[in-house]
């Protein structure tokens, strides 16, 4: 029988633990149909010191409408000048805030989480716009609902994404509009495409709208129609 060494195993663990955690680098939400808001639980900060460290990440805005989109990070590049929600990679203490959120590969060395925006929902949440991992690369924005008196993210609602793959096609993107009361409304215009033969000439494709309203820590649906089949 083959004896194996001690060196053996590390490298046969390691392995099965990076294929393992591939799995999980899919959002459940990719190519999904689905744009539902998620309550979950996740993990909190600890005290006010490291509240303010993260959020610090966001820059702060109060210029509304605001319009949010990833598919210049698609066509161009993640690292392109023109992609405006780009954002500032997170620090990896900071990546098990969102793990329940949203699913990563724990090992991997490429930061999957960027802080972009962040604005006052009310008095106690913050609405932070953060690039996630996505299909293949970090292609999606999530608007978390930050409690400041918890120290977490209570909720969540995708509110962009792109990709592109053998034909298929899929987009989301939306407008974040600042009512009376602190109330929010955010617009999200998809897009999902598929080719119905084998030589990719002819595609299958619909459009939606769908709008929400934010208002304390509570995305409520209001409209969703199908634009175009």
């Amino acid at each position: 029988m083959r004896q194996f060494s001690s060196k053996s195993f590390l490298w046969l663990f390691l392995g099965l633990q990076v294929l393992s955690g591939c799995e999980n680098w899919v959002n459940p939400q990719y190519k999904s149909k689905t744009t539902g808001a998620l309550t979950r639980q996740n993990n909190g900060l600890r005290n006010q010191e490291q509240v303010n460290t993260f959020l610090n990440f966001y820059v702060p805005t109060d210029t509304f409408p605001l319009k949010i989109s990833t598919k210049i990070g698609e066509w161009e590049g993640p690292e392109s000048v023109n992609f405006k929600w780009r954002g500032t990679a997170m620090p990896t203490s900071f990546w098990p805030i969102f793990n329940s959120l949203v699913p990563y590969n724990q090992l991997t060395e490429e930061p999957p989480f960027f802080a972009t925006k962040r604005f006052w929902v009310n008095n106690s949440t913050l609405a932070l716009l953060t690039r996630v991992p996505g299909e293949y690369w970090s292609s999606q924005v999530y608007l978390f609902l930050f409690d400041t008196k918890a120290y977490k993210i209570t909720k969540g609602l995708r509110v962009a994404e792109a990709w592109g793959d053998a034909g298929d096609s899929f987009y989301l993107e939306s407008t974040i509009e600042k009512e009376n009361n602190n109330r929010y409304r955010i617009v999200l215009n998809q897009g999902e495409c598929h080719p119905v033969d084998e030589n990719y000439e002819q595609l299958a494709c619909t459009d939606s709208l769908k709008t929400y309203l934010l208002q304390n820590q509570n995305f409520r649906l209001t409209s969703a129609i199908k634009v175009k089949e």
